[in-house]
């Protein structure tokens, strides 16, 4: 590592770099759920609007949703940050950010192979 480039990033960077982590992950996971895993989103037990089921404000409240998670896990871990006052490496939240869209992902696909397949 060189003495340059410092390990830890201040605050205000991480917090606005894992702001934008969590948005691009979040709507990235919707993106390729709908791309992968077609018909999934007009699933009955998705569906909560038949009429608004193709529109961009769905994928959107979704995208916000899974955001929502994503900062829960984030917000824990800066609090153990400044709990324990020692700094989070800059990738710990990418890391956790990522493996949760992961797990929702599988998730999706575990529901996507249970739907009844047409006739």
């Amino acid at each position: 590592m060189s003495l340059l480039t410092p390990q830890y990033l201040p605050w205000t960077t991480m917090i606005a770099r894992d702001f934008m982590l969590s948005t691009v992950l979040a709507f990235g996971e919707r993106v390729a759920e709908r791309l992968f895993l077609p018909g999934l989103h007009r699933a009955a037990s998705r569906v909560v609007d038949p009429a608004r089921v193709d529109d961009l404000s769905v994928l959107v409240s979704h995208s916000i949703a899974l955001m929502i998670l994503i900062w829960m896990f984030v917000l824990g871990l800066y609090t153990i940050s400044i709990v324990t006052k020692r700094p989070i490496k800059p990738y710990a939240t990418a890391v956790v950010g990522g493996g949760l869209m992961i797990i929702v992902f599988i998730g999706s696909t575990a529901e996507w192979f249970a739907l009844p397949t047409p006739n």
